[in-house]
C-alpha cells in the first residue's frame, strides 16, 4: 500500500500553499501532471504540438507518464497529486492507477464560499519564476524574483474558472465520499488555522 493524498479546492482556496505545508510536514512527494507534460514536451515535439494548439494531451499519454513517475519512486514513498484528477476521464484513470499500485487514498476538499475565493484572488500576487503565491508586491520570499499580478486574475476570468471547477472537478469528490476517503475542511480563516485542520484530517485518516 502507498499513501496518496489528493487536494481539491477552487482557485483561491489556498490549495497550493497548503500542499507545500503538507509536503514539508508529512514527507509527501508531489506529482504534478502539468510539470510531467512540460518536461516531456522538451524531448517529445508531439506533446508541444498539443499544448500549442490548446488541445488536451490524450489520457493514455498522461497515464503512461504518471506510471513512469510512480515506478521511479521508492517503495512506500507517499504521493501528493497536484491538479489531478480534474475531469471524469481522469478519475477513471486514477481508479486504474489506485488498483494497480495499491493506493491508500485520502481526498481533502478545502471548502470556501465563491465570494471569498474571488476576494482572495483579487489581492494575490504570483512569483514570475517559481509561481509561489503571495499577497503583496515586491520580491518572492522563496526565490527572490518579482511578484506580479496574473493577467487572468480578473474577476470575470476568476468566476469562469470557479464555474469550471464546480462543473467538472467538484463532482469527483462524491466518488471518494462514497468510499469513505473524503475529508471536507473549512478553508475560511488564516493559513495556519486551515493547515491545522488539514493536518488533523490526515492524522485521523491514516490512524484508522
Amino acid at each position: 500500500m502507498r499513501d496518496v493524498l489528493l487536494l481539491f479546492g477552487m482557485q483561491g482556496s489556498g490549495k497550493g500553499t497548503q500542499a507545500e505545508r503538507v509536503k514539508e510536514n508529512f514527507g509527501y512527494t508531489d506529482i504534478s501532471i502539468g510539470k510531467l507534460l512540460r518536461d516531456k514536451a522538451k524531448e517529445d515535439p508531439s506533446i508541444s504540438e498539443f499544448q500549442k494548439s490548446g488541445e488536451l494531451v490524450p489520457d493514455e499519454i498522461v497515464e503512461k507518464l504518471v506510471e513512469e513517475k510512480i515506478e521511479s519512486l521508492a517503495d512506500g514513498e507517499k504521493i501528493l497529486f497536484d491538479g489531478f484528477p480534474r475531469l471524469k476521464t481522469q478519475l477513471d484513470m486514477y481508479k486504474r492507477l489506485a488498483e494497480k499500485y495499491g493506493f491508500n487514498t485520502l481526498a481533502i476538499l478545502i471548502d470556501i464560499p465563491e465570494e471569498e475565493a474571488v476576494k482572495r484572488i483579487g489581492t494575490r500576487y504570483t512569483c514570475s519564476q517559481c509561481e509561489k503565491i503571495g499577497f503583496k508586491p515586491g520580491k518572492c520570499e522563496k526565490c527572490g524574483s518579482e511578484m506580479v499580478r496574473r493577467e487572468d486574475d480578473t474577476e470575470g476570468a476568476v468566476r469562469e474558472r470557479i464555474g469550471i471547477f464546480k462543473r467538472d472537478t467538484a463532482p469527483l469528490t462524491e466518488y471518494f465520499k462514497e468510499k469513505g476517503e473524503l475529508a471536507i475542511v473549512d478553508g475560511v480563516g488564516s493559513f495556519d488555522e486551515v493547515t491545522e485542520r488539514i493536518f488533523k484530517a490526515i492524522d485521523k485518516h491514516y490512524q484508522k
